[in-house]
């Protein structure tokens, strides 16, 4: 009788048990639906991707990226050639630059005495790449006598010029977008007036900007060149400027002592007249001459 009752609360017990799985099973499965909708329609997917289904593409605008190097360079950098070498090592240095994509930007030569040149400058715009293969390759007949470096960094300037464009690309946008829009003419001509601003703006940013990638791609060289042991010709001043310095110089010695003399003649003055107002200030009972006793 005991095995019957302890075999039917266990028949029991296993049953309940049954239940109660499956009732959690049917709750986990009507969950996931709700969850995958509610998921759905409040835009969120949690790391899950619908098939078929795409992600909407990024819409940023970007705009002038600035090159990888931001660093504006340049070199001055002075030789000296052989005796009689100067034309043609000139000539030789103008052509390297320009082998290597560069051009002239300004030349200048000075003769010797008896009127030959002998020694000049040029400089060169090359790109920022090939400075080092430029300077690398100079002729062993040229002896260095100075090579000077320098560098700007435009980093800051990029990072405001981008900003500024991006800024103004938006803002075209976004008043193209209220001119499709637009029903009255007032509101076209405004809205139209806005653009012409702004692309004014783009415009001149964009120039910013072109300026800029083109100081950091080109690199100035300015290279000097001398023969060795020349001696060269010293301009002498004109007579019509060495009239005009000897006048500016006169005339200013001239105001200076004129400038001294009323400086030291103010306190002279200031004396005087407060002598001629206490003077008058005075009774003239007592500025009166006493008359003589009979």
């Amino acid at each position: 009788m005991r095995t019957r009752h302890v075999t039917t609360a266990l028949g029991l017990l296993a049953t309940a048990g049954l239940l109660a799985a499956c009732s959690g099973a049917a709750t986990t499965s009507a969950a996931a639906p709700a969850a995958a909708e509610h998921g759905n329609a409040g835009g969120s997917s949690y790391g899950t991707t619908t098939v078929g289904s795409a992600a909407p593409a990024p819409t940023g605008i970007t705009i002038g990226k600035p090159p990888t190097a931001d660093v504006q360079r340049s070199v001055r950098a002075a030789y000296t050639v052989p005796s009689g070498t100067f034309l043609t090592s000139f000539d030789g240095v103008i052509a390297r630059a320009v082998g290597l994509g560069g051009y002239v930007a300004s030349s200048a030569t000075s003769p010797a005495p008896g009127g030959r040149i002998v020694a000049g400058s040029v400089t060169l715009e090359i790109p920022a790449a090939s400075i080092a293969s430029f300077l690398n390759g100079m002729p062993s007949t040229f002896v260095a006598s100075s090579i000077d470096f320098s560098s700007v960094d435009h980093y800051a300037a990029f990072v405001d010029v981008n900003a500024e464009l991006t800024s103004a690309h938006a803002q075209l946008h976004a008043l193209d977008g209220l001119l499709a829009k637009a029903t009255t003419l007032a509101d076209i001509t405004t809205i139209e007036q806005q653009i012409e601003t702004v692309q004014v703006e783009t415009d001149t940013y964009q120039g910013e900007l072109n300026g800029l990638t083109a100081s950091v791609v080109m690199a100035s060289a300015t290279i000097a060149l001398a023969e060795r042991g020349s001696t060269l010709v010293v301009a002498a001043p004109s007579a019509l400027n060495n009239g005009l310095s000897n006048g500016w110089h006169n005339a200013g010695q001239v105001t200076g002592t004129l400038v001294d003399a009323l400086i030291t003649a103010i306190p002279v003055l200031v004396i005087l007249a407060m002598a001629l107002a206490g003077w008058r200030l005075i009774p003239r009972w007592l500025r009166r001459t006493p008359r003589p006793l009979p």
